[in-house]
């Protein structure tokens, strides 16, 4: 059984970015609730070249029906070339937790 909510995963250059993004986010109803972990270590290909960052990762919570927007304002507010956005369908969980977003996101 999969739920009408989705965790979006995102990742920014630094705090700053990402309470911005955050933020903005919440502020427009994208996202009832966006967790900030700063300090994440990253090592990935970029350009042919290994590549070491320290960034700050951001978990959204939102619904379906707000994921495309969410995808729209990573992108205009990103400073990556190519911002990691990476969906996991919420199958179960808190029902008081998810009446909660409901109520927020409408």
């Amino acid at each position: 059984m999969t739920t009408q909510f989705k965790l979006i995963f995102t990742i920014c250059k630094d705090e700053d970015e990402a309470r911005i993004l955050a933020r903005a986010l919440v502020e427009q109803k994208l996202a009832a609730c966006v967790n900030i972990l700063p300090n994440v270590g990253s090592i990935y290909m970029w350009e042919g070249e290994v590549a070491e960052a320290t960034e700050t990762k951001l978990l959204i919570k939102t619904k379906s029906d707000k994921m495309n927007d969410v995808f729209v304002t990573i992108k205009a507010m990103h400073s990556y070339e190519v911002p990691e956005i990476q969906v996991i369908d919420v199958a179960t969980g808190n029902l008081a937790y998810f009446n909660w977003m409901d109520e927020v996101l409408n």
